[in-house]
């Protein structure tokens, strides 16, 4: 049907989200089988940090269900139940059910070129004995790549298995960006979101990036 309204696009928007925002709406996860001490330190400058040991199969909600925006992942000793390549199988798992999460392969191993996909498959790496002011550096890196549009709409057309540059792509950008000014669009792309995802623990996570979404495009430009 022809249409007087151009169709919007997030082609060229980028978002500016203040630094106390973005920490407020972040939360990270420490997956490690020693507690590491960084997280006194990220707890003391505001950020809301989570840790675990280990990850079950029953602790899989906390990673499927887009409650982080951050991994922290560690390789030696964690990851055991999904597979032989300890930290590098949780990743990948990590990456099958939540293709938004951010995550940094947090280390002190040194890991041979058997296990270069660890690093390879990871968005960032930050050595363990690296100093506060870097590994802060790292992780509000790792933040500003999770709040941003070049990773949550492809996560959301991936869980959705929308082609991207299909024209279903293209017409939820639209409702997206004029969800900016009109209730009636965001209710519009939720509904057809929800209708795309067929599981509760789906709907959730869908229903999580499309918050996020909302929260980045009223800082778009």
């Amino acid at each position: 049907m022809f249409s007087l309204f151009k169709k919007k696009s997030l082609a060229g928007m980028k978002a500016n989200v203040p630094r106390d925002e973005m920490i407020r709406r972040s939360r990270v996860l420490i997956i490690d089988d020693e507690e590491p001490e960084i997280i006194k330190d990220l707890r003391a400058a505001h950020f809301s940090v989570d840790y675990l040991p280990d990850v079950s199969p029953e602790q899989m909600s906390y990673l499927d269900q887009g409650q982080y925006d951050l991994i922290l992942l560690d390789f030696g000793n964690v990851g055991k139940h999904f597979g032989k390549d300890e930290g590098l199988s949780l990743l990948q798992h990590i990456r099958r059910v939540n293709p938004a999460v951010v995550v940094i392969a947090y280390t002190s191993k040194f890991l041979g070129t058997e296990h270069a996909d660890f690093y390879r498959r990871a968005d960032l790496v930050l050595a363990k004995d690296a100093g506060i002011h870097d590994s802060f550096a790292k992780v509000e890196q790792g933040l500003r790549k999770a709040h941003s549009f070049e990773n949550l709409w492809p996560a959301l057309l991936s869980v959705c298995d929308i082609t991207p540059g299909s024209a279903q792509d293209l017409e939820w950008q639209n409702l997206l960006v004029r969800g900016i000014d009109k209730q009636k669009f965001r209710d519009r792309l939720k509904a057809k979101v929800l209708e795309a995802l067929g599981s509760d623990g789906a709907q959730k996570l869908g229903s999580a990036l499309l918050g996020r979404l909302g929260d980045l495009i009223s800082h778009a430009h």
